[in-house]
């Protein structure tokens, strides 16, 4: 935190970040990484200043958060600027655009699936890499911050299942979830189910849950594939066409894929399958890479997180997560550890490794296979994503309805939260760049 640390103040830093009250602040500094003696930002107060402002590096670079008294926020990315309540605030670096490597979806019609009525989403990552855009800042979980208009990440996902034919859908949940089943609720044509988890229980938690846990085992048919997506996702891709393609395969355990360009393999992780299918990529799987560098990538197929799991597969997740278990008791037994009653359970740690050396060793389980996925593709991991994947929905590059009044929600590439533009107008807020405007959930 060195950056912050050269800012001429004598205000006490805490993980990773600087609180500012307008009487701390000095009138007028510059922030600069002492590492690289660059130019991060600049902060200027006037003495009528009432706006609180806190600096802090996120996986999205440096960022600031100007805070107003009524409890709004204004979010500045890098590139970006922010005059209001008596503060100015600009941060160095280039504005986002939108992602140039991703092209507009075409518009297609299809018959949604028949072969299974379920599917779950993952709600209950803690989203550290998403701070302070979701969590106690606005007491919004990373699958609930809205994403067109009032419509979140997950509402959008949700109602894109229920196209497709999957009308049951069952979310997990652990970190705010009040905003996630809020938003939910608005999911009128599918019927949502919860499983609510006290503490993390690993990305397969809520599957072996289903599995084993009499609690909510009434909410799995096992005698139907499962469809799993990632809670993050923004995408309009035709999970109908996966599922067919799963069927056809006679998989034991479908992951979608796409194909990415050769400079972003370090930033995914990497399917590697034999080829055999008639696209010449898709195929099943051999190998899998977790963010190779570009020189030692031998597939340009990411993973989605979108996966289907064959009825025939959920005895063996049974049979993996109790060999963990096991293991886990009895290393606990020889440190003279408390016995766990339960471990975590991953998805690419766990379950894949084990499916794959099953499925190259007994052919008959039949095949783990990938499938490439056509459509937009995106996860908010990080506030830029976020920022970058909003500024592609309105350019028309993903096929998910937008709100009737664009402009109460994007406007010259500022988003804004429901309300928040009146906010900002009503404190003549001056903004330019990457800059994300935001009212706390409120029930």
């Amino acid at each position: 935190m060195n950056a912050l640390n050269s800012c001429v103040l004598n205000t006490p830093m805490e993980a990773n970040r600087l609180r500012l009250s307008p009487v701390e602040r000095q009138p007028h500094f510059e922030i600069i990484d002492t590492q690289t003696n660059q130019c991060l930002g600049r902060l200027h107060q006037l003495e009528n200043a009432t706006h609180a402002v806190e600096l802090f590096w996120g996986k999205g670079g440096f960022m600031g958060m100007v805070t107003s008294p009524t409890g709004g926020h204004y979010f500045a990315l890098p590139g970006s600027s922010v005059c209001v309540g008596g503060v100015e605030l600009s941060l160095a670096g280039q504005p986002i655009t939108g992602n140039s490597a991703k092209q507009a979806s075409e518009p297609k019609n299809h018959t949604p699936q028949s072969h299974s009525m379920q599917a779950t989403i993952l709600g209950a990552g803690l989203a550290t890499r998403f701070e302070r855009i979701s969590g106690d800042s606005t007491h919004y979980s990373k699958p609930a911050v809205p994403l067109s208009g009032r419509s979140s990440v997950i509402e959008c996902i949700a109602n894109r299942l229920v196209t497709h034919g999957f009308r049951n859908i069952i979310v997990n949940t652990f970190f705010k979830p009040e905003s996630l089943m809020a938003s939910l609720s608005r999911c009128q044509e599918g019927q949502v189910a919860y499983i609510h988890e006290s503490e993390p229980s690993g990305t397969a938690g809520g599957l072996r849950k289903m599995l084993i846990d009499p609690q909510y085992q009434s909410l799995l048919d096992v005698n139907q594939p499962l469809l799993v997506v990632q809670g993050d996702s923004v995408t309009d891709a035709d999970f109908s066409a996966l599922m067919e393609a799963h069927i056809a395969e006679n998989a034991l355990l479908t992951i979608g894929c796409q194909w990415i360009e050769a400079q972003d393999v370090d930033k995914f992780g990497i399917i590697v399958t034999d080829q055999s299918a008639a696209d010449g990529q898709s195929g099943k799987i051999v190998a899998f890479q977790e963010k190779p560098k570009r020189e030692e990538a031998k597939s340009r197929l990411a993973n989605t997180g979108f996966y289907i799991f064959s009825p025939r597969s959920f005895p063996l997740i049974v049979e993996i997560y109790n060999d963990a278990l096991a293991t886990a008791q009895q290393n606990a037994r020889q440190a003279g550890l408390p016995v766990p009653a339960e471990v975590a359970l991953d998805f690419a740690m766990d379950i894949f490794p084990a499916i794959l050396r099953r499925s190259l060793t007994q052919p008959e389980l039949g095949a783990f296979w990938a499938q490439k996925v056509e459509g937009y593709w995106s996860d908010i991991g990080n506030p830029v994503q976020y920022l970058e994947t909003i500024h592609d929905l309105y350019a028309g590059k993903v096929q998910i309805p937008l709100p009737t009044e664009k402009s109460r929600y994007y406007r010259d590439g500022i988003v804004y939260w429901e309300g928040a533009q009146a906010m900002a107008e009503a404190e003549e807020a001056v903004l330019q760049g990457n800059v994300l405007v935001a009212l706390p959930f409120s029930g």
